[in-house]
């Protein structure tokens, strides 16, 4: 029997503090209040701090998590302020970003994400939330069963001018530095000129290393085409033929059919919630069992994320 998901976040109004300093000792003082709100919730946020800086925020942050995580096999364009803090993402205003677990294909991920708030848009861009630990339940059992046993594939491929460049997706310009990556992770690399095509099976379901409640963790319908908007898709077919540059498949190399995506997506539809951004908002949030995404919005939107806590997928296989 699968927990109910809750409401997340819980807002939590924060004494008004004139520094960012003071905040912090302020989050040090409070850190046990914080992560058991966590706990119960899957993220808190804490409503009217005084951070108005990238810097500011990441002091707030170092306050809150233990080590900080890498943002690894990267998949999305962010900017970096240094100090392992990034955008939220730079993904254009007008598009959705459907929910996902933050590193759900590597074998090491964070465990918690800190979003801070510099400033909020307009209209929309709601960073939403959904509980992953109700997935199943809203899903076929057979479907539920197959992911579970089988896992789920993903494919990438590094065109440029479609996604992320491979240089900028592992950091590096050096293919053998890749390589070297990709054979400790667990990754097939297949070159063609310089386009880089990379396979990945990861399990589609894991066990949180604390509460052990079972999550569906994975990026089977964020990556799927069958989740992309038809002109797109059709687009992509005809830029790039099969090769896309994400697609998701069965644990076995079998396709994920539109069907099934329509299934999950529906499902995702029916855990979300959200709340709205407000100018000094830190949000804490567990990466394994709340997955995130964002609305579209208008106006100017500043959100800070930084990923801390990370865990070894191996320590949480079910």
């Amino acid at each position: 029997m699968h927990p109910d998901p809750q409401r997340a976040p819980f807002v939590l109004d924060t004494a008004r503090y004139r520094t960012a300093a003071d905040a912090a000792d302020w989050i040090s003082a409070h850190l046990d209040e914080v992560h058991a709100l966590r706990r119960e919730h899957g993220a808190v946020l804490l409503r009217g701090l005084p951070f108005t800086t990238a810097q500011e925020f990441a002091v707030l942050r170092d306050r809150i998590v233990g080590r900080p995580a890498e943002y690894v096999e990267k998949a999305t364009p962010r900017s970096a302020y240094g100090q392992g803090v990034f955008t939220a993402t730079d993904v254009p205003a007008r598009r959705r970003i459907r929910l996902h677990n933050e590193n759900s294909y590597a074998l090491s991920f964070p465990r918690l994400l800190v979003f801070g708030c510099l400033t909020p848009p307009t209209t929309g861009g709601e960073t939403f939330l959904g509980d992953m630990r109700a997935m199943p339940a809203l899903l076929p059992d057979d479907l539920v069963g197959r992911f579970a046993d089988e896992g789920w594939t993903l494919v990438r491929n590094y065109w440029g001018h479609y996604g992320l460049t491979w240089q900028e997706a592992f950091a590096t310009d050096d293919r053998d530095k890749v390589e070297e990556y990709a054979a400790a992770q667990g990754l097939t690399t297949s070159w063609h000129g310089d386009r880089l095509t990379t396979t990945q099976h990861r399990s589609a379901l894991i066990r949180h290393p604390e509460s052990r409640d079972p999550s569906w963790f994975n990026h089977v319908a964020f990556w799927s085409e069958w989740s992309l908007p038809d002109e797109v898709r059709e687009l992509l077919h005809d830029e790039c033929g099969d090769d896309l540059p994400f697609n998701t498949f069965h644990g076995n190399g079998e396709p994920v059919g539109r069907a099934e995506i329509e299934l999950l997506n529906d499902a995702h539809e029916k855990v979300r919630s959200a709340e709205r951004w407000q100018r000094g908002d830190l949000m804490v949030v567990d990466n394994i069992r709340l997955a995130h995404g964002r609305e579209p919005f208008q106006g100017e939107r500043e959100v800070l994320v930084a990923m801390g806590d990370p865990v070894d997928r191996a320590d949480c296989e079910l």
